[in-house]
This record gives structure tokens, C-alpha cells and sequence, in this order.
């Protein structure tokens, strides 16, 4: 369903020009992209994303497109990797019926494409991608429907401080953006209150072998295991490796792990009793989703928790796009202009959206899930209090 967006627009923002290949007649065509990484290790989460978006595309279209244009929706496959990630950038950014993005939703591919769609004016939304400085690089077309490392590291340190009762703390993180930022994010918090005793490593994406550093956490003998790492296929092996080598550590996953599939599944048992944190809520439990969980699981099945911030992104975007295309020419900076306006957004996430100057969620929290069985059983959500 196309949803109401209150925009509070001055003149002079209507007014704003455009960047190169910016301005466009609205009757022509509209495009959106969609940048993520479609194959690989984060294939599952990001299609995800993609049919989330879809969904919306196709509600839009369904009720008359933007001022009678229909929406086109383009994937941009950066396959986990920064490199094509650029690529995919430069490919949008080349496109002068492109007015928006979602995503990219990884941080460090986010990091490696900032520039480009920053020169380029054209605006990304971002439904995961969280190291905070992506909006602290002077650049205004960035923004996120989701916390940023900063919030969720301090929560989760709160989470195992408080609710998992850790004295002794074992921090493993792949060496990528998102991952490094959030295990400093997490060991700044943990110090802040109180929790010194801490053992930190780094493991490789993709390794099939975590034993040795593992090996290193068991001689540690911590509390708390918190594994950080992009996809949920590494935290399946991490916990089971973890199991097999006698560790007897609470696991705690981060984002990626919320899979059944590629975590739950795959972890073959072992991931029975871990917790996991996610930049998004129990969809379930949000009375304003029935309609998006529906159509989604008639089309592609169960969901995990990557898809909703995804359908709410796209939603925004078109609203953004709409507003911009009500004079019958749409710039790019007109939708970023638009993008920054928004207050009180109200879609299915259960939390009004605004973007704070820095394209930043306003109020975001982090949730907390523990595997039980073949679910992932809501716990609680912090806010850094």
C-alpha cells in the first residue's frame, strides 16, 4: 500500500538544483536501485532486502506509480566485495533515471562507494550498514533506517553486562569495517562498565576453520563469546567449532546470524541457546506488518529480520521521489532534500523514522534474540539505557 509521508518542504528547497545528470523529466522514466551483495556468503539476507523492496516497487506501481511513471527496480550485485561494489556505483550514478538507492547494506562496501554516490548527489538509504562514520564524512546523501555501532555496541555491552551476567569477556571479529568497528564500539562500552577482563582476536571470512583462535578463547575461558562476522554461514562454523572444542561460553552472534537456514540449520545443533543481536524487531509482533509479512511469505516464505527495514526504506524513497516529482521534474538533490524533511515517519517497523542533519536514525535501538529450536525467540531491546 502506497503510505502518507508528511514532508514539511520550504520553497527554496524545491528550488534546489541538481547534480550532474540530476534533472530529469518526471515522464519519462524512474529508476531505483538496489545495492547488495546477491551472491556469496550474504546472498540469503540480501535477497532478502531486494524482494523486500520489490514489494514496495510493485505496491507503488500497482496504484499508478510515481505521477503516472511506472518504477523500475535495478539490482546492483556487489558479491561481498568492495571492488564491485564501486562498480555498481558507477553504474548507477551514470544511470540519469536513477534518483535513489537502497543500501548498500554492508558497511565496509557502504565506506567504499561513499564518495561516489556522494559527488553523484544521489541519495542511498541504507537498511544495515551501521560504522558510524558513513555519516560523519561531510557527505548529505546518506541515510539509515537502522542504530549505528555506536548504539549497538554499548547495548550489546549492556546485554552482557547486565542480562548475561559476564565477568570474562571473549570478542572474535572479522577484519572488515562493520565488524572491527563493532567488537571497539562493544569493548569501549564493556570497559565503561566495568568489564576489564577481556580476550579480543580476529578471524578470516570464509576460513572453514576457526579452531586455532578458538583454541586461544577456550584457554581464556570466558563467560561470553561475542562473534562478529558479515555472514551467517562463519557464525554457524564458529558456533559448532566452539561446541566441538568443549567451549561452554554463552555465544553471542551479531546481525548476520539471523538465518534459520544459514545459521540455525547449518550450525547442526549447536546454536541451541545462543543469542544474537539485530538492527531490527520481531516483525510478528508489529500489527502494521500483517499486510508486508503476508505478501512476503506468499512469494518467497519464512522471513528473518533483514527484509521489513528494507520494505520501509523503499517506501520512504518513493515518498521522497514522489514529493520531488509533484513540479513534473525530479533532481536528485530535490530527493535528498526531501529525504532530510521527514518527520514521524509511520511504516511497519513499530518506531516513527525521522533522519537526524546527518541522515542518521533518530531513537534506533538494538534487539536481542536467543535460537530455540528452530526459531529465534525474541528477548528484549535496549536503547543505551
Amino acid at each position: 500500500m502506497k503510505r502518507a509521508i508528511l514532508l514539511a518542504v520550504s520553497i527554496s528547497a524545491l528550488l534546489v538544483a541538481g547534480g550532474p545528470a540530476a534533472a530529469a523529466d518526471a515522464a519519462k522514466s524512474i529508476h531505483v536501485g538496489n545495492a547488495g551483495s546477491f551472491t556469496g556468503d550474504a546472498a540469503s539476507p540480501c535477497m532478502e532486502i531486494f524482494h523486500s523492496a520489490q514489494l514496495a516497487v510493485d505496491e507503488w506501481n500497482a496504484t499508478g506509480g510515481i505521477q503516472g511513471v511506472q518504477i523500475e527496480h535495478i539490482m546492483g550485485d556487489d558479491a561481498l566485495d568492495p571492488a564491485q561494489g564501486l562498480n555498481v556505483a558507477q553504474r548507477f550514478v551514470a544511470d540519469e533515471r536513477m534518483y535513489g538507492v537502497i543500501g548498500p547494506p554492508v558497511s565496509h562496501i557502504a565506506q567504499a562507494t561513499l564518495k561516489t554516490y556522494g559527488r553523484a548527489g544521489l541519495a542511498c538509504i541504507t537498511t544495515a550498514a551501521s560504522k558510524p562514520e558513513l555519516t560523519e564524512s561531510g557527505f548529505n546523501h546518506f541515510f539509515r533506517v537502522n542504530a549505528r555501532n555506536d548504539a549497538h555496541g554499548y547495548n550489546c555491552a549492556l546485554f552482557i553486562q547486565d542480562t548475561l551476567q559476564a565477568k570474562r569477556v571473549a570478542v572474535l571479529n572479522e577484519k572488515v569495517a562493520y565488524c572491527d568497528n563493532m567488537a571497539t564500539q562493544t569493548i569501549k562500552g564493556l570497559k565503561a562498565l566495568g568489564v576489564t577482563d577481556i580476550f579480543q582476536d580476529t578471524i578470516v571470512a570464509g576460513a572453514k576453520d576457526f579452531y586455532p583462535v578458538l583454541t586461544k578463547v577456550k584457554n581464556f575461558n570466558p563467560d561470553v563469546l561475542f562473534f562478529i562476522a558479515t555472514a551467517a554461514p562463519d557464525q554457524a562454523i564458529g558456533v559448532r567449532q566452539a561446541r566441538e572444542l568443549g567451549i561452554k561460553a554463552i555465544f553471542l552472534g551479531s546481525e548476520g546470524a539471523r538465518d534459520k537456514k544459514d545459521f540455525i540449520e547449518a550450525a547442526e545443533g549447536a546454536a541451541e541457546g545462543a543469542y544474537l543481536y539485530h538492527f531490527s524487531p520481531d516483525i510478528y509482533a508489529i500489527d502494521a506488518a500483517g499486510g508486508y509479512v503476508s505478501a512476503y511469505e506468499a512469494k518467497h516464505g519464512p522471513l528473518s529480520g533483514f527484509g521489513p527495514a528494507a520494505y520501509e526504506a523503499m517506501n520512504i524513497l518513493l515518498s521522497a521521489i514522489d514529493a520531488a516529482a509533484a513540479d513534473g521534474d525530479i533532481t536528485r538533490a530535490e530527493v535528498v532534500q526531501h529525504l532530510h524533511d521527514i518527520q514521524g515517519y509511520s511504516g511497519i517497523l513499530g518506531i516513527p523514522i525521522t533522519f537526524d542533519a546527518k541522515g542518521d536514525l533518530e531513537g534506533g535501538a538494538t534487539y536481542f534474540f536467543q535460537v530455540k529450536g528452530s526459531e529465534f525467540v525474541f528477548q528484549t531491546v535496549l536503547t543505551g539505557k
